[in-house]
């Protein structure tokens, strides 16, 4: 299931602006009582309070007031647009409007820069006004073929658990309840390369959708390793400083992100090595468990260098500091999973013998449980976890278990005591509950 971005929600006072921007017009609303023109369309004119408003078509010219590029920190379902700029432009029909700029390099975008209205589909019922440079000079593709940001796009709306190259995506296997997420590069001890991440970070996202889910297993294919970090054939591109960067607040941070924000309880099964990036992987899960002969570690810096994908941020959050402090700055890749989890890293250890059967029994008795339910202990969890002050912690679980009550499944047990309060006793409403809120 691909993930859906939001779309406009079209109002009476609006069905005339969306249904002209199919037709690739821009209107803007008019008030005849005052002459003022409004934008977003309104019910009435927010200068003179007036109904008696009408539809001018703008010429589509606006200069651009000012404008920020979006690198990261959005919401998850706009990740797949990354990089993307949005603006505020003034029309020449004097108003203001928030929009993107798109088809045009980033570093050619500046204040004052005239730039002319083009139309993106988003569904059958309108579509969204953006801007492009009015200087076609500056375009990277006419206007017939769409902007920048949908070409680049475009192998991520293909990609399907079906054509995944590096990794492997299946629905139940353990029970019905979890899904298993697969690294598949055993040649390579499962190491991360470019294809890898995008696959992953669609992956978690796709994952999310699926409302009877409520465990990620994530896990690494052949035995030997989980994951030994980033593909050492990427090394040679980031020594230019861009790439270098991409690599850390693109692709790295959106596989962080796509799996911290999958909303399902994400366990992590460590299988042999887990090095480098891959220790930082499995840092982003809600549980970590490794097999005994387990080995791990973080080796960037016998590089020089740090971890870049979240360990020295997220190792001190999740053990002793001194202990993370050794970790980092040692530069061991022969931790064992019993001294880490002695060190307070893992969830638990279990001998090579008993691994598989120990670790079913973990998630075939996590994924039995409510998936609605799961996600709300998380979220309440991580709120808690970031360091809020107690109150606020408490509030937050206060308002998670009342949204969890209020839910249609409980509401329909909570029915029973409502619908026939003489007829069953107290003893038969709670055996009711019980086995209605175990299905």
């Amino acid at each position: 299931m691909e993930m859906q971005k939001p779309i406009p929600v079209i109002q009476p006072w609006t069905k005339e602006f969306w249904k002209a921007t199919k037709q690739g017009k821009l209107l803007v609303q008019h008030c005849k009582d005052c002459n003022a023109n409004i934008f977003f369309p309104k019910k009435v004119c927010p200068k003179c309070w007036s109904e008696n408003l009408t539809w001018i078509e703008s010429s589509g010219k606006a200069v651009v007031y000012t404008y920020t590029a979006m690198l990261d920190m959005v919401e998850p379902k706009f990740m797949g647009d990354l990089p993307y700029v949005i603006a505020m432009v003034d029309l020449e029909e004097g108003i203001r409007m928030t929009t993107r700029i798109v088809n045009c390099n980033q570093d050619d975008i500046k204040i004052g820069m005239n730039v002319e209205v083009v139309f993106e589909e988003v569904s059958p019922e309108c579509s969204l006004p953006v801007f492009q440079p009015a200087d076609e000079s500056l375009r990277l593709a006419s206007p017939d073929q769409g902007d920048d940001t949908a070409v680049a796009a475009e192998p991520e709306k293909g990609m399907s658990p079906e054509n995944y190259q590096t990794i492997l995506y299946e629905i139940g296997g353990i029970c019905g309840g979890e899904c298993t997420i697969t690294l598949n590069r055993p040649d390579k001890y499962n190491a991360i390369n470019r294809q890898m991440a995008a696959e992953l970070i669609d992956a978690f996202r796709r994952v999310r959708n699926e409302p009877s889910i409520g465990v990620v297993v994530l896990a690494g294919a052949g035995g030997k390793a989980f994951c030994t970090g980033g593909d050492l054939e990427i090394f040679p591109s980031l020594a230019e400083h861009q790439n270098s960067l991409n690599w850390l607040s693109h692709e790295g941070l959106d596989v962080q992100r796509a799996i911290t924000s999958c909303e399902k309880v994400v366990i992590c099964k460590i299988n042999g090595h887990c090095l480098a990036g891959g220790l930082e992987i499995a840092l982003a899960c809600d549980l970590i468990y490794a097999r005994e002969s387990a080995k791990m570690g973080t080796t960037e810096i016998n590089m020089g260098i740090l971890p870049g994908w979240g360990g020295t941020a997220r190792l001190p959050r999740s053990m002793p500091i001194f202990r993370a402090r050794e970790i980092i700055f040692s530069g061991r890749k022969d931790y064992t999973a019993k001294e880490m989890y002695d060190m307070g890293l893992l969830t638990r250890v279990f001998k090579d013998e008993d691994f598989e059967s120990e670790f079913e029994k973990v998630v075939k008795n996590i994924a039995a449980k409510k998936p609605i339910a799961l996600r709300m202990g998380k979220e309440v969890m991580a709120r808690s976890a970031d360091g809020c002050d107690m109150e606020t912690a408490l509030a937050v679980e206060r308002n998670g278990i009342q949204w969890l009550t209020y839910s249609p499944d409980i509401q329909a047990v909570m029915d029973q005591f409502r619908a026939s309060p003489d007829k069953l006793t107290q003893q038969q409403k709670q055996q009711n509950i019980r086995s209605d809120v175990k299905k």
